[in-house]
């Protein structure tokens, strides 16, 4: 069968890719491997804590993940309001999770908190991917 030579052009480096794709081969004009993604995933809980700026418990957000993972997850927060004391360290070792089981109690203590409404993230890592999901934190002069 005799292809016209604007389809010769088009099928000619089609093919060539795709041999080299069967035989282990990368032509030179390959973009670079993807990025491997994570073998777990932070779940993302509704989740609302309602506190007063000096409140004197521990209060905690929970960490759910889905999945498995080789290596220590720890988990933090960005955006919490001053005033505010992370415990650390929060990590979980090596494991699995199905999306419903807490793995970490990601707590925290509120000192002087200013009063307001704060949609802190909460933080999930394993030292190469970091997953993060918003929570809420409401300070009140009462809940």
């Amino acid at each position: 069968m005799k292809f016209p030579r604007t389809a010769r052009r088009i099928t000619a480096p089609l093919l060539a890719a795709m041999l080299l794709a069967l035989a282990g081969g990368s032509p030179a004009t390959a973009s670079p491997a993807p990025v491997t993604s994570s073998t777990w995933t932070l779940t993302d809980l509704p989740q609302r804590i309602c506190a007063t700026p000096d409140d004197p418990r521990a209060l905690y957000f929970f960490v759910v993940l889905d999945g498995t993972w080789t290596t220590t997850i720890t988990a933090g927060y960005t955006g919490m309001p001053a005033g505010t004391e992370v415990y650390s360290p929060q990590s979980t070792p090596p494991g699995s999770g199905d999306g419903h089981t807490v793995q970490i109690l990601a707590a925290f203590r509120l000192h002087g908190a200013p009063i307001g409404h704060y949609v802190p993230l909460l933080q999930a890592s394993d030292g190469t991917v970091t997953q993060s999901a918003p929570v809420t934190l409401d300070i009140q002069s009462s809940c």
